[in-house]
């Protein structure tokens, strides 16, 4: 959901909520085929599972799509723009009930407990505050996946300055994060890499050019929106090499995997071109002909990029506690048992599913239609006014 050039009109980009379903869908089996080790359905396949964690890169990119979004289609149209007080309300809104419900959810069932061994008052203050994926200690700590909601909220701080420079020079601003990006990845791999370098490198700075490439796919697409698109035609032409282009990658990803820290190695000078194909993708399915935005945004797909957040917050989690509990049961080492590992794919993928519609649709979507602050401030401050006259 990305709020549009006036401060409380909101609009719907389902393709982008269909793309948002692929990533979670794609991290779900990832994090599943680490425990049960079910083989995807046909040899070739096998990348995808492998790779799943990509994912997350695909979450990123749409951050910098729609939190973008507002702001260059008020500069396009020279409308209003959204208030910094009212951004700030909706990312927390969104962001922090269930971010800190999943942490108490953690450490309620004991779950937070059996990760690294790190104080629990530290671990949740510096949860809290979004700066764990600074210090190698308390990286994994509670549940592993939150290291992206520290990107994430760290990528919010600095938004308000990275918009202002993107408003007056948006190549310059995205090439320049580019090059941070891999100049990042690069300089811990040379001076780190048995050191801090697979944690520092998944941190903000090493995924700037994953936002980059969303804020100026997000800025072509507002650019082009009105009028005559003359890219409109080859729509479905960038839709399929942008596919092409992502499976590529991914199966250069997963052909590296036998080499010394892999997933980040291979990242260092390549990480970008996901965040190009990605934008290949959004840009030629949001220009393609309705028939054809129906392939990712159906209703499936649609559905999980619904859920998605709280899907991402407590797949993991749960998935685990499942293999802990031993459901569905099992004695020894079930990995080469392959009823168990598809009856487990199956009840982890149902259970985390439900769980994840429930949260969503009983804690987050009532929360997120509490009034803006800013609005009553706004509001009083008119009343005031019309009072005195």
């Amino acid at each position: 959901m990305a709020a549009s050039g006036t401060l409380y009109e909101e609009t719907r980009l389902t393709v982008l909520d269909g793309l948002r379903g692929v990533a979670v869908l794609l991290v779900l089996w990832f994090h599943t085929w680490e425990i049960s080790w079910l083989p995807a359905p046909a040899p070739w396949l096998q990348f995808l599972p492998e790779t799943g964690f990509i994912g997350v890169h695909l979450f990123f990119f749409l951050s910098g799509f729609v939190i973008t979004y507002p702001f260059i289609r008020a500069h396009v149209r020279r409308t209003r723009s959204p208030s910094w007080g009212h951004f700030a309300w909706r990312r927390a809104l969104k962001i922090m009930p269930s971010y800190v419900l999943s942490i108490a959810v953690a450490y309620a069932i004991g779950y937070a407990q059996r990760q690294d061994a790190a104080p629990a008052a530290q671990a949740v203050v510096a949860h809290l505050l979004f700066i764990h994926t600074w210090f190698p200690s308390l990286y994994g700590s509670i549940n592993g996946v939150l290291w992206t909601l520290a990107v994430e909220v760290e990528f919010y701080a600095l938004f308000p300055l990275l918009w202002w420079c993107f408003a007056r020079a948006p190549w310059m601003t995205a090439a320049a994060m580019i090059a941070i990006a891999i100049a990042w990845r690069y300089a811990l791999s040379a001076c780190c890499y048995h050191t801090f370098f697979p944690w520092y490198s998944e941190n903000l700075p090493g995924y700037l050019d994953i936002f980059a490439c969303g804020m100026l796919a997000s800025w072509i697409y507002c650019r082009y929106a009105g009028g005559r698109n003359p890219l409109r035609p080859a729509a479905p032409a960038l839709w399929l090499a942008g596919v092409a282009g992502t499976v590529a990658l991914m199966e250069g990803l997963y052909a590296f995997r036998l080499h010394d820290q892999w997933t980040v190695v291979w990242q260092v000078w390549r990480r970008q071109w996901f965040g190009m194909a990605f934008a290949a993708v959004a840009l030629g399915a949001l220009w393609s002909p309705r028939v054809l935005q129906r392939v990712l945004a159906n209703r499936a797909f649609v559905f999980l990029g619904t859920i998605s957040y709280n899907l991402y917050l407590y797949h993991q989690m749960f998935e685990r506690e499942l293999l802990w509990l031993h459901v569905p049961g099992y004695r020894g080492d079930p990995h080469h048992d392959p009823h168990w590992q598809m009856t487990y794919t199956l009840v982890a993928f149902s259970l985390t599913i439900v769980q994840a519609a429930l949260v969503t649709y009983l804690v987050e979507r009532p929360l997120l239609r509490l009034p803006d602050p800013s609005g009553f401030g706004a509001l009083f401050r008119s009343w005031v006014s019309a009072a005195k006259r």
